[in-house]
């Protein structure tokens, strides 16, 4: 069935195949069950590979194909002390989002070999909002230091005050600009894209309380205040790219049935294993020709 879906993608499109996960925080551990079900199953069928925030995480290690211990990658974060709602008070970082990295990294021990090898002829993509400009950057796998890119494309303001810096600009969340990067998956030539959803397809995006407390934790920067100000039109403008996508492009989304269990800042280790099962079942459904 694998080799008949990869087969029937290859044969129809003849062009490029994009995965792309979209960010989520702890529902991240969604994705994570998708993923890890492809990786136990062979399915890889991808040429171009995006992640916006928690999502480039989730296919760093989809590339590198270990299955072992994903999910303790997820419930390591929430069991961890990494998040203090008090710092919002103190100025400082609501979520230590470096150490929380970098705690991860000495832990689990990702091998960038690994990720070399299985990206020869690819492109795997980290999705990042610029703080003066407030447009969306693309950067690559290929590009110098990739640690401080998958972080920065998962720097909310509102939880993390200490900036990203690349080439000595400050970078945020890659949600902000461009949150579903569809559109930029087909403009590098994918005509087949799959899209890992941490909400469910009747979803649409509107404002929240974060959106106008990270706009005034944004002052210094007016062009990221209006993105964040403007982010449900953005998210749902991505949406609409889904639903009527090009003539010569298929979409599929992979999302939840219904509304995750775990949110963001999700610490509930029993919730964050319903999520990840979840995740697996659409995963099987998908590769089995049942998914709707």
């Amino acid at each position: 069935m694998i080799f008949y879906i990869t087969f029937i993608i290859v044969l129809c499109h003849g062009k490029k195949t994009a995965l792309i996960i979209e960010s989520g925080g702890q529902r991240g551990v969604f994705s994570f069950g998708i993923t890890d079900t492809f990786i136990n199953r062979n399915y890889d069928p991808f040429d171009i590979y995006i992640g916006v925030s928690n999502g480039v995480a989730v296919l760093y290690w989809y590339q590198i194909g270990e299955t072992d211990n994903n999910l303790d990658k997820m419930l390591y974060a929430a069991e961890g002390d990494y998040l203090s709602y008090k710092n919002i008070f103190t100025g400082k970082d609501i979520l230590k989002f470096h150490q929380m990295y970098e705690d991860g990294e000495k832990m689990f021990r990702p091998s960038t070999e690994k990720i070399k090898n299985n990206l020869e002829g690819k492109d795997y993509i980290a999705v990042v909002t610029d703080a003066i400009e407030a447009n969306a950057e693309y950067y690559s796998f290929r590009d110098d230091e990739w640690m401080p890119k998958m972080i920065a494309s998962a720097t909310l303001p509102i939880l993390v005050r200490t900036p990203s810096l690349i080439n000595g600009r400050r970078k945020f969340d890659g949600g902000i600009a461009d949150p579903l990067p569809v559109e930029k998956a087909y403009e590098m030539g994918a005509k087949k894209i799959i899209v890992i959803r941490t909400y469910e397809k009747k979803f649409r995006r509107k404002l929240k309380l974060e959106n106008y407390i990270g706009a005034l934790l944004s002052r210094e920067y007016p062009k990221l205040r209006k993105a964040l100000l403007e982010h449900d039109k953005t998210y749902n403008r991505a949406l609409d790219f889904i639903h009527n996508p090009p003539h010569d492009c298929e979409i599929v989304q992979l999302c939840p049935p219904e509304k995750l269990r775990s949110k963001r800042d999700s610490k509930n280790i029993e919730i964050l294993k319903l999520d990840y099962k979840l995740g697996k079942i659409v995963a099987e459904e998908f590769l089995n020709g049942l998914y709707k």
